[in-house]
């Protein structure tokens, strides 16, 4: 059974990560979607220099800390109904629902609950919409940092697309064979297609047309089937090669190798950086190192 570990806040980025880990998981596997919600239980020490501070027995009273946990628990109650209901009007009966609420650190939370239930998928939305920096200052940033396991930033937005269609960014990286061969894996229950591409600035570069090559030997049989494609563009105008590219064609999600010093270490460097991605508006698929 494949696991997928959607860490929520009751936010309305709630429902757009669940619904879109349901589409990539498909109906053929089963598969369970695990909810997961960390709030924060550490009691704040007030200024003891601040005239009217709180007693002693006020802030060290759990009462504090047991309201936020039933708050909690409630909220996941009426989102796991709200998530079974959506299957059953769905008919999607290959689906199992968990939940757990903890107290902590939410970013330490996710990675070890991640470990724990041995997620192959991490799912979460993320703050924002449109064309300004969707994950800047978020969560999700901090998880693809972290985390073993493919992370999904899912932006508010519909996403009813009849097929996946994802652009791998690669950057030259020895790792690409082995990322590809994870995209592949992760939606092979479900219409997907991979377009690999490298933008090149430097035209007097024959690296990138060396291993377009190579991974495109390597990937011989996705090619006759149209499940991958492979793209070298040579361009001085960033912006608008990857906006030409993303219409061209009709990409709906953004995948990339998430190095965990910087996400975006010397991908593209110097000239493409996380900002142009983060414009998109698009789903973003990090696999880490």
């Amino acid at each position: 059974m494949k696991t997928i570990l959607i860490p929520v806040d009751f936010s309305d980025h709630a429902s757009p990560s669940y619904k879109y880990a349901i589409r990539l998981a498909g109906t053929v596997a089963n598969t369970r979607l695990f909810l997961l919600h960390s709030f924060n239980d550490q009691l704040l020490m007030p200024d003891p220099n601040m005239d009217g501070g709180f007693d002693n027995d006020t802030f060290m009273n759990m009462q504090l800390v047991d309201e936020f946990r039933k708050q909690a628990e409630n909220n996941m109650k009426q989102l796991k109904t709200e998530v079974e209901k959506y299957l059953a009007d769905n008919s999607l009966a290959n689906f199992k629902v968990e939940t757990l609420v903890e107290g902590g650190d939410p970013g330490w939370e996710i990675t070890s609950v991640r470990k724990e239930i041995e997620a192959e998928l991490i799912v979460m939305g993320t703050q924002g919409t449109g064309k300004k920096g969707i994950l800047e200052g978020s969560m999700a940033k901090k998880i693809m940092n972290k985390a073993m396991t493919p992370v999904i930033a899912v932006p508010a937005g519909t996403y009813d697309h009849e097929s996946l269609k994802i652009m791998y960014a690669s950057n030259n990286s020895e790792k690409d064979f082995a990322k590809i061969m994870l995209l592949v894996k992760l939606f092979e229950n479900i219409t997907s297609e991979i377009f690999v591409v490298h933008f090149q600035f430097d035209d007097s570069s024959t690296k990138g047309i060396k291993q377009i090559a190579e991974l495109k030997a390597a990937f011989e049989n996705e090619i006759t089937n149209e499940k991958i494609h492979f793209s070298l563009v040579d361009t001085n105008d960033k912006e608008n090669a990857l906006e030409t590219f993303v219409e061209d064609n009709k990409i709906n999600a953004v995948a990339f190798i998430a190095h965990k010093s910087n996400i975006f270490k010397s991908l593209f460097k110097p000239k493409i950086t996380k900002h142009d991605f983060f414009k998109m508006g698009l789903p973003l698929i990090a696999l880490h190192e």
